[in-house]
């Protein structure tokens, strides 16, 4: 994951928490709602930024092959 990709999921994971707070202060059921499926998203998408890096990591020491990891970076995506 690159460094601007981190920057972007720290971003948007305060956004969310912001959003949560301000729905639970105003008892706005929506942006609470919203906020924590911000933070969820973001929690999938690092993830799934991990699941490639460990792939990758895999494929360079030899214990997949590039064609497995493309599947597997393929599926992941779907």
């Amino acid at each position: 994951m690159g460094f601007d990709e981190k920057i972007h999921n720290m971003s948007q994971r305060v956004v969310g928490k912001a959003e949560e707070v301000a729905g639970k202060v105003t008892h706005n059921q929506r942006w609470e709602q919203e906020g924590r499926a911000r933070v969820a998203a973001v929690d999938e998408d690092e993830a799934r930024q991990r699941a490639k890096d460990v792939a990758k990591a895999q494929e360079a020491t030899g214990h997949i092959s590039h064609d497995e990891r493309l599947r597997l970076e393929r599926r992941d995506g779907a």
